[in-house]
């Protein structure tokens, strides 16, 4: 075993992580469990084995790859918190608000592209609670706009079709 092996924790089956959260809650020691970066499989275990107050996974117009989960949340009717609902803020990752179609998008409909990008989210699921990254006041009421923003059916069709 190397030092990095030393190093790090052991994992810890995630049954018995929430059998562990289930105590805290029934205790009364936190409000709720939420899941984080899960897998489909890892939600249905969560479900399963205790209530799930929220899911937050990466989804946004241009990251489509938690999907699957949200349907099931939907199915179930557990919240779901879009983690990166405009892109990564990382190098090199994509971000909504500079794709060309959703700029096109948003000059026809007097918005922001991140106003739009938001937008979709929201008219994507009723299940989705956004808390997408605020820098100032300003920002906070461009972000505020997306849910007053009214996608027609041309560009609901248009941003649904950058899947893939």
């Amino acid at each position: 075993m190397d030092e990095d092996e030393r190093s790090r924790p052991a994992d810890v089956p995630l049954e018995e992580q929430l059998g562990t959260m289930a105590e805290l809650r029934d205790e009364g020691k936190i409000a709720g469990i939420g899941l984080s970066n899960a897998t489909l499989e890892q939600v249905g275990a969560g479900l399963a084995q205790t209530g799930i107050a929220c899911v937050q996974n990466q989804l946004n117009l241009l990251q489509r790859d938690s999907e699957p989960v949200l349907e099931l949340c939907v199915e179930k009717g557990v919240p779901f918190v879009p983690f990166f609902p405009l892109g990564s803020a990382f190098k090199g990752m994509p971000k909504v608000s500079e794709h060309p179609l959703v700029r096109e998008i948003a000059a026809r409909l007097e918005a922001t592209p991140a106003q739009v990008g938001l937008a979709w989210l929201l008219a994507h699921s009723p299940d989705i609670l956004l808390i997408p990254g605020t820098a100032s006041l300003a920002h906070l009421e461009e972000n505020l706009g997306a849910r007053e923003l009214e996608l027609d059916a041309q560009a609901l069709a248009s941003l649904d079709g950058l899947a893939g």
